[in-house]
């Protein structure tokens, strides 16, 4: 039982509460009952979602609405697998890649650049780092235009001569949707934070015993930083399972498409088919929900990690 429990259930069969159990039990009280109305604010969208992709098309619009649905099509979840403008497999399998490839980038790259500016002495490592907190403060949409311009210009990719004229670079390729976001300005921050806060002596006792410095990094620093590298990809593979906007400009063919930007396809002049984008978006959602209820204990444990000086 509880300590909050054993408290009420003492004070149900009669006994007294001192002043400071009393005090511990409207302290609880007085944090977990907001808290609980928080998350249900925060969850009720998604039950919202649900209720929508249970609903047979004509029901979406009955006024006044319901959060049960009268009659559940559970078809809209087979009619949505099975919908040939979307082949769902394949936009599951371009979404994995893209988001896998991604992440494990970003991850390698901005843990090496953060070990350097972390351990390292060396002139302009300061200059060095706030130009990387300044990548920060820019917003995704003023870089999208000229990363574009660069990815179809890349010479002797796609047809392009070396001045990169003549073809299509990188469109409509995995390494076009994924290396432009491999590099995070906030990624080297956070596991530079991290490498910050964690003592130097293994490092000491790998170069005394003659350990090569890309080895110390490897072997010694990059295992000690998997609760921050967890909780960091976490992130970082929610922001590109969801992403939108860079992939339905970097890709037109069906055999490159992400999911976010197939289930636009539901979405269209003639009108938009609310239950079957609410099933596509529900389908959609199951990898993030599973992937945080394995590893949510990484988050907060990455993120107090990350906190320092």
């Amino acid at each position: 039982m509880s300590t909050t429990a054993a408290i009420v259930h003492r004070r149900a069969i009669g006994g007294t509460l001192n002043p400071r159990h009393a005090r511990f039990v409207r302290t609880s009280i007085g944090f977990y009952i907001p808290a609980l109305i928080l998350a249900l604010a925060m969850l009720f969208p998604f039950l919202w979602m649900l209720s929508i992709a249970l609903r047979p098309e004509p029901e979406v619009f009955v006024y006044p609405p319901a959060l049960v649905p009268r009659h559940f099509a559970w078809r809209n979840f087979l009619t949505i697998w099975g919908d040939p403008r979307m082949k769902i497999g394949l936009l599951f399998w371009n979404t994995l890649v893209y988001a896998t490839g991604r992440t494990f980038l970003q991850l390698l790259l901005s843990s090496m650049a953060a070990f350097v500016l972390a351990r390292y002495r060396f002139p302009g490592r300061q200059a060095v780092f706030f130009l990387v907190l300044a990548t920060v403060m820019i917003p995704h949409e003023v870089m999208i235009i000229p990363l574009f311009l660069l990815i179809k210009h890349i010479p002797f990719a796609g047809g392009n001569n070396w001045l990169g004229i003549g073809g299509g670079g990188w469109l409509n390729t995995f390494p076009g949707l994924i290396l432009p976001g491999v590099v995070s300005g906030y990624s080297i921050f956070f596991l530079r934070q991290f490498f910050l806060n964690q003592s130097t002596e293994l490092e000491d006792a790998g170069r005394i015993d003659g350990c090569t410095e890309f080895g110390i990094f490897w072997r010694i620093c990059l295992p000690t930083a998997i609760p921050a590298l967890t909780a960091l990809g976490i992130f970082s593979f929610q922001f590109a399972w969801g992403d939108f906007i860079w992939p339905l400009i970097i890709t037109n063919g069906d055999h490159i498409k992400t999911l976010q930007v197939g289930l636009a396809i539901l979405a269209s002049n003639d009108g938009t088919q609310w239950s079957l984008l609410m099933a596509g978006s529900v389908v959609a959602t199951l990898p993030l929900v599973a992937l945080f209820v394995l590893l949510q204990r990484f988050i907060a444990t990455g993120i107090s990690f990350g906190v320092g000086k």
